[in-house]
């Protein structure tokens, strides 16, 4: 009886109270925690309650902040209104249902030597496999046309966790987004686009967002057609009605300046030059038909050779740009010398005919008059091809002052409200 008891007891004291305490405290770990990873000193752990639906504080509205490192920007696009960057895509939130404390099981005790301040977290890089098990804000961008992640052997992204439970997530993308473009002062255009970025299902009662930084102008690397510089966003613009929710926004501005120079070159200067060239044809004898009615039709047809091409060029806008109007006011210069002539031609061949009808006159009557009409006639045609040699540079002249200051000072007053 004694042996039983003896060995009762020995079987209690070695596997029953170890077993227990064990057990227990495995089984408060597993209601405790769902799933951890470990990144650096320290061990982020998802509780099993956590619910990766709900939002991460239920009391106040969650903050969330975006930052949009802008590796460059590839393309803008004046057909489809869109503007193309590549960026790292970043964004933070803070996540107090998290289990953070530290793990040495990887990088050991940290060196006595480092000077590292206690008292400013760090960001520790974790698995990407815990992910899925977090909470995500629902961001939307706005005027989003399509959104791309870069890979090589797998996703550029990666998800960042410090002591005080922020939440960093980071991709490389590639996102391209529509911009409202008026195309009306082309190519002495400026366009203003709006980058905003809220939340989809939560307005400002529940989320709000805010700008880490704004990006420089300097990131820009690819030759484009505009001139970028980037501001943040107006007070006007850190929010939006939708669904009739009153809804969160962060974001910043671009400001798209046209560059003036390869049109000046291209359009501006030869189609202004082609013009000069038409007043030589006042100096041209109006009977000398072929050579002063040649310069005329070419350049003319060199005009609107060039109008086409601008016209298949431009973007489109409501109505005429800028440069049209300077190529169709360059085409009807050019077609008033023509149409100059061709009314000298006309009253050439009026008096032909009429000469042609005293037909019944004395042939030296004739002939002594018809050398004083043609002295008195050619005299007539210079003076009006002198009156019109000056008429003209006035006019054009004129119309250069109107063009140039009315396209200039919309140009300031654009860049005075930006």
């Amino acid at each position: 009886m004694n042996m039983k008891c003896n060995l009762f007891i020995l079987v209690v004291t070695l596997f029953g109270n170890p077993i227990d305490t064990v057990s227990i405290k495995n089984l408060e770990n597993r209601t405790r925690e769902k799933i951890c990873a470990v990144g650096g000193r320290q061990r982020i752990c998802v509780p099993v309650d956590y619910q990766k639906y709900d939002l991460p504080d239920m009391k106040s509205p969650t903050l969330v902040t975006i930052g949009v490192d802008i590796k460059d920007i590839p393309k803008v696009s004046d057909k489809d209104f869109s503007i193309t960057i590549n960026a790292y895509f970043n964004v933070k939130w803070r996540d107090p249902r998290l289990l953070v404390s530290k793990d040495y099981s990887k990088e050991g005790l940290p060196d006595p030597n480092e000077k590292n301040d206690p008292n400013v977290p760090s960001l520790t890089a974790i698995n990407l496999h815990i992910l899925h098990n977090l909470w995500l804000p629902d961001v939307e961008i706005l005027n989003l046309k399509s959104f791309e992640t870069h890979s090589v052997l797998s996703k550029l992204e990666g998800i960042w966790i410090d002591s005080n439970l922020e939440v960093m997530y980071a991709l490389a993308t590639r996102i391209t987004f529509i911009c409202p473009m008026r195309f009306n002062a082309f190519p002495m255009d400026i366009q203003v686009c709006k980058f905003q970025v809220g939340s989809f299902n939560y307005d400002m009662s529940k989320m709000t967002f805010q700008n880490e930084f704004v990006p420089k102008d300097t990131s820009i690397k690819s030759i484009l057609d505009y001139q970028i510089t980037f501001n943040p966003l107006k007070d006007r613009d850190t929010h939006y009605m939708a669904i009739g929710m009153n809804y969160s926004a962060t974001g910043f501005e671009l400001v798209l300046t046209r560059k003036m120079s390869f049109y000046v070159v291209t359009y501006y200067l030869p189609s202004g030059l082609f013009v000069i060239v038409s007043w030589i044809s006042f100096l041209v004898n109006p009977e000398i038909i072929p050579g002063r009615m040649t310069l005329l039709v070419t350049i003319f047809l060199v005009l609107i050779n060039i109008h086409n091409t601008i016209q298949t060029n431009s973007p489109k806008a409501e109505g005429l740009t800028a440069i049209e109007c300077w190529v169709i006011a360059c085409i009807i210069f050019v077609f008033g010398a023509l149409l100059e002539y061709t009314v000298i031609l006309l009253k050439l061949k009026i008096r032909k005919l009429k000469s042609q009808t005293g037909l019944n006159s004395s042939f030296k009557v004739k002939n002594c008059s018809t050398k004083m009409v043609r002295g008195s006639r050619a005299d007539k045609f210079t003076q009006t091809d002198l009156v019109f040699l000056c008429l003209f540079p006035v006019l054009f002249l004129v119309f250069n002052l109107f063009y140039w200051t009315a396209v200039f000072w919309w140009r300031w007053q654009n860049w005075t409200i930006i």
